[in-house]
């Protein structure tokens, strides 16, 4: 079973996360910014980060993330140009806004983990 990591802190978004996720056959952790990235367990194909929270904005978490072979989600209120730039470079595979990130999560889940 494929597992994905919640880097989310709102607990309405994530209770709504974890329940499509798990409603679609994939087993969900959550993390926080006290997480050693050495103890994600290797079975982890993907992340979906809230870059809304300040404690994740970091491309550092993003960076360390792609370079476990993970897919990276990004999801924002509101996408500006210049914090598009900067996520898709340290290495977001998506990047979506917060309001259709539910809804759309089923795809992004059968695209990015084939």
């Amino acid at each position: 079973m494929l597992e994905i990591l919640l880097f989310v802190k709102d607990f309405e978004l994530g209770s709504r996360l974890s329940s499509v996720c798990i409603d679609n056959g994939k087993y969900v952790e959550f993390s926080d910014e006290n997480t050693d990235p050495d103890s994600f367990p290797e079975f982890v194909k993907l992340a979906v980060i809230d870059m809304d929270e300040s404690v994740f904005t970091s491309v550092g978490l993003i960076s360390e993330l792609k370079r476990r072979g993970l897919k990276v989600i990004g999801t924002m209120e509101k996408i500006n140009n210049r914090d598009q730039s900067k996520l898709r470079a340290a290495g977001c595979d998506v990047i979506i806004p917060r309001s259709s990130l539910i809804k759309n999560i089923p795809n992004l889940l059968d695209e990015l983990l084939p």
